[in-house]
């Protein structure tokens, strides 16, 4: 067995990382290593203040003679790649600079503001000429892309309607409803962290007025200056997400739902593509008592899914309404399919210890547990195959040490320790691809090679000066995705950074968080990111922000984030259904309102249960 330490800073990267002025190249043709070609236009040059809080590296325009040249006096913009403190739009395209750090950037000499990927289509003389400017409001109802509208609303507090209003900053941009929230005071700037994203492409998209029979009463002068904006939120015609907006004047309310009626409108006449991804269905019926304490879940088949929860760990059968309790176990924080060696991995009880089973113990027969007795205290685990599927492998993280097990099953579960690696702080998030072992910690990801020994290899290089605001500004690490086999997609709490197999850059653009990511969850090419009022859902390889999931306090239970957990009054099991994909993962029950469900334990077995009503408690007859 060997121990593997993380890497460790030398002198030499140190004095470099000193250095107040560095520079370096990006190239601003490509979105991706794959796509390079050597007779692309000379990359854009940037000189970084590593000094600087935030850092800003300044775009140096060249001069290219193919293009018009303007009057010497004139000069050129000198940008700075920085971080707006509040909702900011593009001088180009006008669209929002949606993100939590490094959205854009602005010229020191002019202001001029803009997306990154917008420099080059700037106005390049500084400052840019009155007839060149764009108004505030410009929409290109051909791409879609711009801002058509925008002004201060009310909306309702995180609590309910009930409780009052929340001031906010509503901008339609993209065809998309934007809102912000403010504090009160007048002169108060919005934050950066998006409150509600409502897509107008949603075909469940509506604006109305609003009666005082639709929301909680309040007084009936606000209900006139009232309008309601709605989307679909599940896959059935009844589950709808409504959200009441109050304007500041029945004129204001009238011009809202004009523009926002006629934007749709629009959308319509354009046959505008359908980009949703999922579609969102209740997996099983949200009466089973199991679902409101569940903490993690996968599915076993078409029709299994398996909860673990503070009472143990259940295998339910969807469309029987059988339900069987997987062995003695308690608190159970996460299960790990491993297929390969029809084993399932269990982290439970108070201790936080592995424990490993073989998967016919799905189907009630009774097997042997198997402990790995130093992982007590563990925190997350990960399963792969090394040696082109040959050998099984399970890793568990606790703390910042991570034990690597080969997995054997033949009459009995046994396990080998094989490696133990000491990472450079707490390990956050783990996966194996490529039969290497990928380990998020904050601020970095590192790359472990399982079937040598080796040092493992930096995901983010120090020697690159565009990624050093990373190690500056620490930050949580969420997950990584190996987009192929040279280019990888690291996720921190702040930010999405592209990268190359040596760590480099490998993308100029960013990918941008509308709001403060809880967790990240992928499922080739789509990753999900979820935040306290939604799941944004982004193509991955053309980086492209395709679908918004309005969901409040949800929560993923599978690696995949294809089942989740919704917090709400009526706790909710819903999976996300991938339209792009033939057939179901899972078989969908149809829905019952029928509250008098129990579950029902067999006469002949304590752990086979029935979800149904009990006999001699069938439904009262209905009044007349």
């Amino acid at each position: 067995m060997a121990v593997v330490r993380g890497w460790e800073t030398d002198a030499d990267e140190n004095i470099f990382e000193q250095n107040l002025k560095i520079k370096f190249y990006i190239s601003s043709g490509s979105t991706s290593p794959s796509s390079h070609n050597g007779d692309e236009a000379d990359p854009v040059k940037i000189v970084d203040s590593a000094h600087l809080p935030v850092h800003t590296p300044t775009i140096k325009r060249k001069e290219y003679h193919s293009r018009i040249l303007f009057p010497t006096k004139n000069k050129n913009h000198r940008f700075f790649l920085t971080s707006f403190t509040a909702p900011t739009k593009c001088h180009q395209c006008t669209s929002l600079m949606v993100g939590l750090i490094r959205q854009g950037c602005i010229c020191d000499a002019c202001g001029f503001s803009c997306h990154t990927a917008c420099v080059e289509k700037a106005p390049r003389v500084c400052p840019v000429p009155f007839q060149q400017k764009k108004g505030a409001l410009c929409l290109d109802s051909q791409e879609g892309m711009g801002t058509a509208y925008e002004g201060h609303v009310w909306i309702p507090k995180q609590t309910g309607v009930e409780k009052g209003w929340q001031r906010a900053l509503a901008i339609v941009c993209d065809f998309k409803l934007f809102l912000y929230d403010m504090d009160e005071e007048e002169d108060s700037k919005p934050n950066v962290v998006v409150s509600q994203v409502i897509d107008m492409r949603d075909r469940a998209f509506s604006v109305s007025s609003v009666w005082s029979s639709d929301f909680i009463p309040g007084k009936k002068k606000e209900t006139v200056h009232m309008f309601k904006v709605t989307a679909s939120q599940l896959s059935a015609p009844s589950n709808r997400y409504s959200i009441p907006i109050l304007a500041d004047s029945e004129n204001e309310k009238s011009e809202w739902m004009r523009v926002l009626s006629e934007l749709h409108k629009l959308l319509g006449k354009r046959h505008s593509r359908d980009r949703t991804v999922y579609v969102l269905k209740e997996a099983y019926d949200s009466s089973l008592p199991l679902i409101k304490t569940t903490q993690t879940a996968v599915i076993i088949d078409h029709k299994r899914i398996a909860l673990g929860n503070e009472e143990g760990l259940f295998v339910v059968h969807v469309t029987m309404d059988e339900i069987i309790r997987v062995g003695d176990m308690k608190k159970i924080h996460q299960i790990e399919l491993i297929p390969h060696g029809q084993m399932v991995a269990v982290i439970s009880g108070r201790s936080h210890q592995v424990q490993l089973f073989p998967m016919s113990a799905f189907d009630g027969r009774k097997t042997d547990v198997h402990k790995l007795a130093e992982t007590k205290g563990c925190q997350t685990m990960t399963s792969g195959t090394v040696c082109q599927g040959a050998h099984t492998c399970l890793c568990v993280a606790r703390k910042s040490h991570v034990f690597c097990y080969e997995l054997f099953q033949s009459k009995k579960i046994s396990h080998r320790k094989f490696k133990e690696l000491q990472i450079p702080t707490n390990v956050q998030w783990m996966a194996i691809f490529s039969e290497q072992l990928c380990v998020g910690f904050q601020s970095g990801f590192l790359r472990y090679p399982l079937r040598r020994e080796g040092i493992p290899y930096r995901m983010l290089h120090t020697h690159d000066p565009t990624l050093s605001f990373i190690v500056h500004q620490p930050v949580d690490a969420l997950c990584a995705i190996e987009i192929s086999s040279i280019e990888y997609l690291l996720c921190f709490k702040s930010i999405g950074i592209y990268t190359d197999s040596r760590g480099l850059r490998s993308r100029p653009v960013e990918l941008m968080w509308p709001a403060t990511p809880t967790f990240c969850r992928y499922n080739a090419p789509y990753l999900s990111v979820y935040s306290e009022n939604a799941v944004d859902i982004f193509d991955v390889n053309s980086m492209e922000w395709i679908q918004t999931v309005p969901l409040k306090k949800v929560r993923p239970l599978n690696s995949e984030g294809s089942l989740n957990i919704i917090l709400l009054e009526t706790i909710r099991l819903i999976y996300f259904k991938n339209k792009m994909t033939n057939g179901d993962e899972l078989v969908f029950p149809e829905p019952s309102d029928d509250r008098q469900k129990q579950m029902v334990r067999h006469l002949n077995s304590k752990r086979h249960y029935s979800f149904r009503v009990p006999k001699g408690k069938g439904l009262p007859p209905k009044r007349l």
